[in-house]
């Protein structure tokens, strides 16, 4: 009698135990997707209420650089050859005849950067806050150019069958040629400096705060709801088990 007792008291230990790990796996579940979906109906509430503030409309007017695409100088062509005998190989042409183009900006006859007038109206939802910050004016300046030697390789591969039958592949490795790489080398100078409006929409929506409590308030009755289908889902496999065993 006392087996038994035993024997049962293990087994509803043993339940329970099962029973809590489907509750807590549930909950955690839930919780994770409840905590998404939260965030989402936060954010949606959040949009709504952007879209009943009134909307405002600002027009500013300010100077932007004129630029235009010039060449800044010259690169050797990028060439293949069969033989490497040093870094002033006869066989490259390091003759510049390659034109490299930058964004150059457009001067006056003094020198001084010439600008344009840009006219720009934002309108959102909300007060218009305007703040202004500097840019730079930068002047790309040609300093020659770099150069990449990259090796060619050829594989030549045959099989050959060793004393236990096997056949194994042996490759040679052999420099067909190489290819010689070149690339410009640009600096840029600041030259000079202007300054570009940037403008935010106050509307009064805590956007972050409606995010963050619907991930709170999804969290919590997810993390509920998936307990509860925790729970049922094991004594619905509990009750089955139970069928199958009595079947037997």
């Amino acid at each position: 009698m006392l087996s038994i007792k035993n024997n049962l008291f293990k087994a509803n230990s043993d339940d329970s135990i099962k029973k809590g790990e489907a509750i807590l796996g549930g909950a955690v579940i839930g919780a994770g997707v409840g905590a998404v979906g939260g965030a989402i109906y936060g954010y949606n509430q959040a949009q709504n209420e952007i879209q009943k503030v009134p909307i405002e409309s600002v027009t500013l007017t300010y100077k932007e650089p004129m630029y235009e695409t010039k060449e800044i100088g010259k690169i050797p062509k990028d060439q293949y050859v069969r033989t490497w005998f040093g870094w002033y190989s006869s066989n490259v042409d390091f003759t510049p005849s390659d034109p490299v183009y930058e964004k150059v900006p457009v001067k006056d006859a003094n020198g001084n950067v010439v600008y344009k007038e840009v006219t720009k109206t934002f309108t959102d939802h909300g007060k218009p806050i305007v703040n202004y910050y500097t840019q730079q004016v930068k002047e790309p300046v040609f300093q020659g150019y770099s150069q990449r030697v990259i090796t060619d390789y050829d594989y030549d591969c045959y099989y050959h069958e060793h004393y236990d039958g096997t056949m194994h592949e042996h490759c040679k490795e052999e420099v067909r040629g190489y290819w010689v790489r070149f690339y410009p080398k640009v600096d840029y100078k600041i030259i000079d400096t202007y300054q570009v409006p940037t403008v935010k929409f106050e509307h009064g929506v805590d956007v972050a705060g409606k995010v963050m409590t619907g991930m709170a308030i999804g969290a919590g009755l997810g993390a509920v709801l998936g307990g509860v289908i925790g729970a049922v889902v094991h004594s619905i496999s509990q009750m089955e088990k139970s069928k199958n065993e009595n079947n037997k």
